[in-house]
């Protein structure tokens, strides 16, 4: 699933391929309501993407399914998520709340700005 959605985002939105081809980074995304792992390795510009977890990811993002899917969801503006609609919003009511756990959060802010905005469908 999340090999279509990157690849449709490219194909529909080519400013979406500079942050994609700057990409150098492991994120490990684990859904624990459908106990599930997903391993993304990033190599500017090639994506490997494996079921296996990674020894250690750059980022690593522990949620729900749902809020996986509200990750996509994310508007960017000014290069940056935007929290002040009601996605957003939500969102980060769950980062505060530790519903949404990302690892690496501030030690690789700008590969977390890049995966989002390559994920964001908006």
């Amino acid at each position: 699933m999340l090999s279509d959605l990157i690849r449709q985002n490219l194909d529909q939105n080519s400013e979406k391929t500079k942050p994609f081809k700057s990409l150098k980074a492991k994120v490990l995304i684990e859904a624990r309501d459908i106990q599930t792992s997903v391993g993304l390795e990033f190599k500017q510009g090639e994506l490997t993407i494996s079921g296996n977890t990674m020894i250690q990811p750059n980022l690593h993002i522990i949620a729900d399914s749902t809020t996986v899917l509200d990750l996509c969801l994310l508007k960017i503006k000014f290069g940056l998520p935007y929290f002040f609609d009601a996605n957003g919003f939500k969102v980060l009511k769950k980062l505060l709340t530790r519903q949404l756990i990302i690892r690496g959060m501030l030690r690789h802010f700008s590969t977390l700005v890049k995966l989002t905005e390559l994920f964001s469908v908006i």
